[in-house]
């Protein structure tokens, strides 16, 4: 079962522009295999293959999808 979709946490102005697993599981206040099952079932945004070992999720990306959670609610 997914977690609910908890309020925004952080800045977004304190962010880089690339956020890790972790980094989102932390935003959320969720663990990072819900991250990786809102990926394949919610809609979650994509993440971005940077090199073939490092997986990232644009934050603009995760923003515009926090957003529209929030404007469906």
């Amino acid at each position: 079962m997914d977690a609910p979709m908890p309020k925004q946490i952080s800045n977004p102005t304190d962010r880089p522009a690339y956020a890790t697993d972790a980094a989102l599981a932390a935003h959320f206040g969720v663990n990072k295999a819900t991250i990786w099952g809102w990926v394949k079932r919610n809609g979650f945004p994509a993440p971005v293959k940077l090199s073939p070992q490092m997986t990232r999720w644009r934050w603009a990306d995760v923003a515009a999808w926090e957003a529209a959670q929030t404007a469906a609610a």
